[in-house]
């Protein structure tokens, strides 16, 4: 019988995975569709940011703009300004590009970037770029990722057992100070505290990525003051979260039944309360793994981070289409993915729920 229960649980789980698997993909439709629009229609000519500042005759610059439009694919062999529609088409890879080429997203390719260059002028690939500096930012949230997540369920836990004391004050003032703040001036403040006491700004160097950076002892100094900045950034909302799940759970009816049975107060908070409360944590934890690619925009950006974040930053900056359109397709696919992988592990935390 048991076994039969098993497979029919296992089962339910399976088709629900599926199913929701598949919606994964019309949603990504509409995720690229609204992107491209958006893009499309924001203000800014990224044919003429790449050329600059232009000293020279007029004709030479109406000859360069339409070379580099219609490289880029902006314009076509006449000069005029190409469809949207028909652009994304060909973003998308159903269609042929100005180059007689076919390579979209359907053909996993990202396409190449506006901004960034190589010889010949012609643009780096997408994915080249995200390659090589997805470790810059894995090396810095990662570690951040993980002391914020053990540091906020530990607060929270004090918080939520020492209600009203003054730790629980003190805690709750200093995060609801840290919430408000914006994350650029959290950074600044931290990059002050450290020029004052160590006459260090953390403002990252060329010698700090010398290759290979993992053997490089000067990148891990240059790495503590954006991790402490993250860190101080992600552990605010989940304290207060857990603390405010942990105190809802503590005045249900079967934590007082716990405790009238004997119970020591460590196991009614870890063996009964804490593991009822789990399933919000899991949500923001996990919802919040996908930032974990794109790392801290902000912070990196004042440190000078040479990750992701600060080439998101710049693309934007830049118009850079393909590189803003390829982060927000790729962004959107992991928070679908993990979406789709917290639902399934409510399961492993509370085996009451079925699918």
């Amino acid at each position: 019988m048991k076994q039969k229960i098993g497979k029919v649980i296992k089962m339910s789980i399976r088709n629900y995975a599926m199913k929701r698997f598949l919606y994964i993909f019309p949603t990504l439709i509409g995720i690229s569709i609204i992107s491209f629009a958006m893009i499309a229609a924001s203000p800014g000519d990224p044919i003429q940011i790449r050329l600059g500042f232009w000293v020279g005759d007029i004709a030479d610059y109406e000859a360069l703009y339409n070379e580099i439009g219609y490289d880029i694919g902006l314009l076509d062999e006449e000069g005029n300004q190409i469809n949207v529609f028909v652009r994304y088409l060909r973003w998308l890879g159903f269609m042929k590009n100005n180059h007689g080429e076919r390579n979209g997203i359907i053909q996993g390719d990202l396409g190449r970037s506006w901004y960034w260059t190589q010889s010949g002028n012609i643009g780096k690939p997408i994915s080249d770029i995200i390659t090589s500096r997805l470790w810059y930012t894995l090396f810095l949230t990662t570690p951040a990722f993980i002391i914020s997540t053990i540091l906020a369920t530990v607060i929270g836990v004090i918080q939520a057992t020492r209600q009203y004391s003054i730790w629980d004050k003190g805690v709750t003032i200093a995060s609801l100070i840290g919430y408000s703040m914006p994350t650029f001036w959290l950074a600044k403040l931290v990059m002050l505290a450290s020029f004052y006491m160590f006459n260090f700004t953390g403002a990252t160097q060329g010698e700090a990525f010398r290759e290979p950076f993992i053997l490089n002892g000067t990148f891990y100094v240059f790495l503590i003051l954006p991790t402490i900045t993250l860190v101080m950034t992600g552990l605010v909302f989940l304290a207060r979260l857990t603390r405010s799940q942990l105190l809802d759970i503590l005045r249900q009816d079967y934590i007082t039944t716990a405790r009238a049975k004997g119970l020591s107060e460590r196991k009614v908070i870890y063996k009964h309360a804490f593991r009822n409360a789990l399933l919000p944590i899991v949500t923001v934890v996990g919802l919040a793994l996908p930032g974990l690619i794109g790392g801290a925009v902000m912070t990196e950006g004042v440190f000078g981070w040479p990750g992701l974040g600060s080439v998101f930053l710049t693309s934007a900056l830049q118009r850079d289409q393909p590189m803003m359109m390829a982060t927000n397709f790729i962004f959107g696919g992991l928070f679908l993915v993990f979406r789709l992988l917290v639902d399934l592990s409510y399961a492993l935390v509370d085996p009451r729920i079925r699918y």
